[in-house]
């Protein structure tokens, strides 16, 4: 069964998400969440659920504020306010009967995750696909110093994506100053499986390096060669069914040129 659900999150936006239940039993979910900008049909999000719904698995996919469906400005959008909806979702699913929920987050969804993670120990499984862990760092090194300057100076920027050109506020870089994770994910306790690619153009892969100590149950595996989308020769696939097994309970099998980094 393929549904479109609305709920809402603290601050009573209306969001929207789409329920995959091919297992009618509520024993087991996974909530996944889109990355920056994006929205939960693209194929991110969407190809991951169809991976897990050919495997009998059920998923609840996300437009995060101010995305898709979703309500709420883009502008105003913030890791903070991302987690707050992944909560919401995590509410969401729970008021359904699911209590084994994990959750699955890419990029700008994926330290949002964490934050969420935090506040919600319950959390079975954590998948983080080329996840950010530091944005007042990685803004830095892709915006340069004067943009920064200048971002501040106006109160919000102007920036080219996919969806065409959005307003972002200066509030979203004075948050992430509150959300540098490499200290904070000592206290996330469940297991963690985090990909990412050594030729990630969007998110520096030293980032994912940097704080894989940090975690208590973690595997990083890199990818040789794989771009943000941890594609390979324009083939996702791979990770998809990486992430699968693995929330699957299945043992992860990783072939050269790709490795297990600890």
């Amino acid at each position: 069964m393929t549904e479109k659900i609305y709920f809402h999150n603290s601050k009573k936006q209306k969001l929207c998400g789409v329920l995959e239940e091919p297992k009618q039993s509520k024993e087991e979910i996974v909530i996944l969440v889109h990355g920056y900008s994006s929205n939960k049909e693209g194929k991110t999000t969407s190809d991951m659920a169809k991976e897990l719904t050919t495997r009998g698995m059920n998923s609840f996919r996300i437009d995060l504020d101010g995305c898709g469906e979703s309500e709420g400005y883009f502008a105003e959008q913030t890791v903070t306010s991302m987690a707050d909806d992944i909560v919401s979702a995590i509410k969401f699913v729970e008021s359904l009967g699911y209590e084994n929920i994990d959750l699955m987050g890419a990029s700008g969804g994926a330290i949002s995750s964490m934050v969420a993670v935090l506040q919600c120990p319950q959390i079975r499984k954590l998948a983080l696909k080329s996840p950010t862990f530091d944005y007042v760092e990685q803004r830095r090194k892709s915006y340069g110093e004067e943009k920064i300057k200048k971002w501040k100076e106006k109160g919000h920027l102007m920036i080219e994506k996919s969806r065409g050109t959005l307003r972002v506020d200066y509030s979203f870089f004075e948050d992430a100053h509150n959300h540098i994770m490499y200290d904070k994910v000592k206290n996330i306790s469940c297991p963690v499986l985090m990909i990412h690619g050594d030729a990630d153009e969007v998110v520096d892969i030293k980032q994912s390096k940097k704080a894989v100590n940090n975690f208590p149950n973690v595997k990083l595996i890199i990818f040789h060669g794989a771009n943000h989308n941890l594609g390979l020769d324009g083939d996702r696939s791979l990770s998809n069914k990486l992430f699968a097994d693995w929330l699957e309970g299945k043992e992860l099998i990783v072939s050269e040129p790709h490795y297990f980094y600890n």
